[in-house]
């Protein structure tokens, strides 16, 4: 059947050479074109200048230390200034200004990923939600109370003489007790239901049991405690201390660049934040942990008398003196939850050494190299675990998936009961499955069985990283020129817009000397870069 002429390809005249270069002549101007002109010649952009001029700069000046265009009445300003230069007093003022403090926490933040959005403080049994108007923990909790997975019911509560809560038995098997109302702990203005197990507010369980710890999850006799106040409610609560964490972090970092000192105290100062949510969680929700974070890395007992509602309210506290600034801020141990994420992360940030394959990859692992336990010495990982490994155990004393400090007084390197209970069949207590080597694999792990994780395949001359913490790390990163360069390079490439090109290398190296000599001032840093002629080139 012949092909109808709708199906037939359509034909394109293709321009001759000649023809395609006359008409390139003409719209661009070329020479060698008859009467080439360019009739929108005047809507056409002009080449920009090798550099930005007064007003230009303004803006970029603005937008880079302020993070908003100028006013009107600054561009007026600037018409009174004679040559081509924006003020350095007009630089200097935008320097001290809070709007520059909250660029600089920006940067921060975009170094340091304190994000927490997912993660889950609370262990899953210590959840409570609504359903049908009534507050009650599922799961296990559920079952322990009721003999299933099922809610009370829906009527007021009944108790026995003693006290004790009335379950009424069902046709499915299970039991159930009524409701009670409280007022709870994130809304005290507020009446709600609640199941009466959950609503217990005992201290003690008749059997001796503590209610606010991780074992009054096993207990049926211990409910929520008063107000709720150990459970967390589903919804945006977990969320609300996460972002509180985050938000300690940047208050960190304020306080040092409002206050124009040392950059260093970033790393060395034992300030924290807090506000009502996180003296709540400390006090009432870290003992039901989904995370490790009990023994709490603050003194609970000394925390301000903050409320759940006190969101907008901060306290600064002390922390310990093991402490090293942000890096073992419980958003940094958080968001980076193995001691190799987090010295990565500081090597990423703060040293500008990624750890990053070798040109043309990594080899093809040999037999031998496919069972090597130590990645330090294994072919193709020691290219970055050589380095790593020593690194990250510089946080050996913070509990990973948690934050958490474990002290040399109740968790010494070396721990008897944990070797002998690794080396007996006899069950090793938790404390010794999370923080000892206790299940090896391997003939080389044995002669670190019952140390400390962080010592695992440590060599001996890296041995005192894990009780010198972070802050050795970083000053030692200071002596040896690394951290200055690193912190000079990410405020020029930021600011500049663009990687610092090779023949600039003698101008970073100043300014990491400018740095130094400044006293660790990071103000110095940024006004250096901006009044350098590069940041006026066109970016």
């Amino acid at each position: 059947m012949p092909r109808r002429e709708r199906d037939l390809p359509l034909r394109v005249e293709r321009p001759s050479l000649t023809n395609a270069l006359a008409v390139f002549a003409l719209v661009t101007g070329l020479p060698g074109a008859a009467g080439a002109t360019q009739p929108n010649a005047d809507l056409v952009c002009e080449a920009p200048a090798a550099a930005l001029d007064k007003y230009h700069l303004l803006r970029a000046l603005s937008l880079d230390l302020r993070g908003e265009l100028p006013s009107e009445v600054e561009y007026a300003a600037l018409d009174e200034v004679d040559g081509d230069e924006v003020p350095e007093a007009l630089v200097d003022d935008w320097l001290a200004s809070d709007a520059f403090v909250e660029r600089a926490v920006r940067l921060h933040r975009d170094l340091l990923w304190n994000s927490l959005d997912n993660v889950t403080l609370v262990n899953p049994r210590g959840i409570i939600r609504q359903t049908g108007g009534v507050w009650y923990r599922s799961g296990t909790q559920a079952i322990f109370y009721r003999g299933g997975n099922v809610r009370c019911s829906d009527a007021p509560a009944e108790y026995a003489d003693d006290g004790t809560v009335v379950a009424w038995p069902q046709p499915d098997g299970t039991r159930r007790e009524g409701w009670v109302e409280l007022a709870p702990f994130w809304a005290p203005a507020t009446l709600i239901k609640a199941c009466a197990f959950d609503a217990q507010d005992a201290a003690l369980s008749p059997s001796g049991t503590t209610c606010a710890s991780n074992a009054g999850l096993s207990d049926a006799d211990c409910g929520c405690g008063p107000a709720l106040r150990n459970c967390m409610p589903t919804g945006a609560a977990n969320q609300t201390i996460t972002r509180a964490m985050g938000e300690d972090l940047e208050r960190r970092v304020r306080d040092v660049i409002a206050g124009d000192g040392s950059y260093l105290e970033l790393f060395t100062s034992r300030t924290a934040w807090v506000n009502g949510p996180l003296v709540h969680y400390w006090r009432h929700l870290r003992a039901f942990p989904r995370m490790t974070m009990d023994p709490a890395p603050l003194e609970v007992d000394r925390l301000p008398d903050l409320t759940w509602e006190q969101a907008d309210t901060w306290v600064p506290v002390e922390m310990g003196p093991e402490q090293a600034g942000l890096l073992t801020s419980p958003a940094y141990l958080l968001r980076f939850q193995t001691n190799r994420a987090r010295a990565n992360r500081f090597y990423n940030a703060f040293l500008c050494q990624p750890f990053n394959a070798p040109s043309g990859g990594l080899p093809v692992a040999s037999a031998a190299a496919q069972v090597e336990p130590d990645l330090q010495v294994r072919d193709g990982c020691d290219y970055c675990h050589a380095v790593l490994e020593p690194a990250a155990a510089h946080w050996g004393r913070w509990g990973e998936r948690g934050a958490t400090f474990l002290s040399p007084e109740t968790t010494p390197a070396f721990d008897p009961s944990c070797e002998l209970c690794a080396t007996t069949g006899i069950p090793c207590s938790s404390r010794c499955r999370t923080f000892y080597v206790t299940d090896v694999l391997d003939d080389k792990a044995e002669p670190y069985v019952g140390w400390m994780n962080a010592y695992l395949f440590r060599r001996p001359e890296h041995e005192a990283f894990v009780e010198d913490g972070p802050t050795y790390l970083v000053y030692k990163t200071v002596v040896d020129g690394r951290f200055p360069a690193c912190v000079a390079r990410t405020a020029a490439e930021r600011l500049l817009g663009r990687d610092v090109a090779a023949d600039e290398q003698p101008w970073l190296d100043g300014l990491a000397q400018r740095f130094v000599a400044s006293g660790y001032r990071y103000r110095d840093v940024v006004r250096a870069v901006v009044m350098n002629p590069a940041y006026r080139r066109v970016r």
